[in-house]
């Protein structure tokens, strides 16, 4: 069984096939009916048993106009829960102004009835399709997950990942760590456009169990947290990283970090699991290569070198259980 977990084996419902049909649907109703009752609200007035003479066709126009416009909304943002709860809203207003309409003598009231229990059907789409889309878009800003079991302590591993500075031997696109405090500290990164640069915050720190932080003072968003585990039934860590990315303007989320930490992640767990259990990251002939290369590569390609052995205890010795 490999040890560097995948992510989370759930589905991706907000990407789904279908997954917004039902809020397009609703739109498309709500631009038909506002359509409908701007055009000939008279005759939709008989239809819900109103009077077609009185008030009754300026209300219909009016709420014709924000039918459009809700509509126009939910087609706009299909995946999003605020442009259907705010069709409830209005579904409530429908469901208040014909509840007066039963009232008045002129009224055909099994129309009525008809009309509130057609109304009230819709609402209830309304509400399901807003509760599904604000399940899906919470579900969409998980904080990415990624985990790894090394062969250590967990009081180990925390003190290892706990010194900063120590964090470029086994993240590559880190250049260096300073500690600043002991709650602050200045990371300096490789980037495409070249070195970029933050301030980085301690939120939590419970030795051995976690260490949350958050960038701080910079257009890099970066918010994570790590937690270390005994695993059951032996003396061994498993690391959880959690995270969440962004830039200037863009607040952290899931989406980003899916993006471009995915990759980056498990490489860097499997780093790490490497120094703690062997001293050194194990390269091999492909790591020297980031495109398509022979199977024999050519002898002057160097290996990266600068990371240094780091001796540490066996991790099993023969005869002897554990």
């Amino acid at each position: 069984m490999d040890s560097v977990r995948a992510f989370r084996s759930e589905p991706d419902l907000e990407h789904a096939p279908g997954a917004d049909k039902l809020s397009r649907g609703l739109g498309w109703f709500s631009i038909g009916l506002g359509l409908a009752e701007l055009a000939v609200p008279r005759i939709v007035a008989r239809v819900i048993g109103t009077d077609p003479d009185g008030r009754s066709p300026m209300i219909l126009r009016a709420m014709g106009v924000r039918e459009i416009a809700a509509g126009i909304n939910v087609l706009l943002r299909p995946r999003r829960a605020g442009p259907l709860w705010m069709r409830v809203a209005g579904d409530a207003v429908d469901l208040a102004l014909l509840g007066v309409a039963a009232t008045n003598k002129q009224t055909g009231l099994a129309r009525v009835v008809g009309a509130v229990t057609m109304v009230a059907g819709v609402t209830a789409l309304d509400a399901i399709a807003a509760q599904r889309n604000h399940r899906l878009h919470a579900g969409s800003q998980r904080p990415v997950i990624y985990s790894v079991t090394i062969n250590k302590p967990p009081a180990e591993v925390y003190r290892f990942f706990r010194q900063f500075s120590q964090l470029p031997l086994f993240m590559t696109y880190l250049d260096s760590v300073e500690e600043t405090s002991d709650r602050r500290s200045h990371w300096v990164a490789k980037a495409a456009i070249g070195k970029v640069s933050w301030d980085a915050e301690i939120t939590e720190d419970v030795p051995g169990e976690t260490i949350a932080w958050r960038s701080v003072g910079s257009a890099i968003k970066v918010e994570g947290r790590v937690t270390f585990a005994r695993t059951p039934g032996r003396d061994m860590t498993e690391v959880r990283i959690e995270m969440r990315g962004g830039f200037a303007g863009i607040r952290a989320s899931s989406m980003i970090a899916r993006i471009f930490s995915k990759p980056q992640v498990k490489g860097d767990l499997r780093r790490l699991k490497q120094v703690l259990e062997t001293g050194e990251v194990l390269y091999s002939d492909a790591s020297a290569h980031t495109k398509p290369h022979p199977a024999q590569p050519s002898r002057k390609v160097e290996l990266p070198s600068q990371l240094p052995f780091i001796p540490q205890p066996p991790t099993a010795e023969k005869g002897v259980v554990r």
